[in-house]
């Protein structure tokens, strides 16, 4: 079971948890926390997220971004986040289905709708647009039900924001440095101070 948690790590949970814009103090039960959530999940089959949050010492909200955290890292990635029933199941066959149609254009290759468009079977000039509506309306349904993760779609330029770019693109000019006195993780230009997200102390870029 070591093996399977290798890539999991709590400055890397922070960095993901941040993207969707919540900023986490430092946690010493991060890992016992983590592996409960999946044993409950995996291994007890249970699917009630109030009784998941309660075993594993978490708080809802912070045990649904945990789960998110484990299908982003592919540990549960074919379960979805039922928030209306306070649910996690097993995704349909369906679902399973249009998942593996874009899992490929979105981890493997961080394309936009554009250019999805453009690798699939009978895209024309004439059927352009009624593409991209079929597949901003796929890609929708997956993300509003949990099973699409480290991404995130504006509604408006119909672009789609990657977790993994984003955090490479800040690597240039900003440095992510945790917080001395909480933990958290946050965004600090080079050579320069900022107050820290979560408890507004100073941090410096020293």
């Amino acid at each position: 079971m070591n093996n399977l948690f290798d890539n999991i790590n709590e400055w890397s949970y922070q960095r993901f948890a941040r993207f969707y814009g919540e900023i986490k103090p430092s946690d010493d039960k991060f890992n016992d926390k983590i592996k409960k959530i999946y044993d409950l999940i995996i291994n007890d089959e249970e699917d009630d997220l109030d009784v998941i949050a309660e075993k594993s010492g978490c708080s809802f909200t912070e045990c649904v971004m945990k789960i998110r955290y484990l299908k982003n890292k592919r540990k549960i990635e074919d379960y979805y986040i039922d928030l209306v029933t306070k649910t996690i199941r097993k995704c349909s066959k369906e679902d399973e289905e249009l998942l593996k149609k874009y899992i490929p254009f979105i981890y493997n290759q961080h394309l936009q709708i554009n250019q999805m468009i453009a690798r699939m079977p009978g895209a024309s000039v004439d059927n352009l647009e009624l593409m991209k509506h079929q597949v901003l309306k796929e890609l929708l349904y997956l993300d509003k039900k949990g099973l699409l993760n480290g991404i995130s779609i504006n509604e408006v330029d119909n672009k789609i924001v990657y977790y993994t770019i984003e955090k490479h693109k800040n690597e240039k000019d900003i440095l992510t440095i945790n917080c001395k006195n909480c933990g958290a993780i946050n965004d600090v230009p080079r050579h320069s101070k900022v107050r820290c997200a979560y408890c507004k102390s100073i941090i410096e870029d020293k």
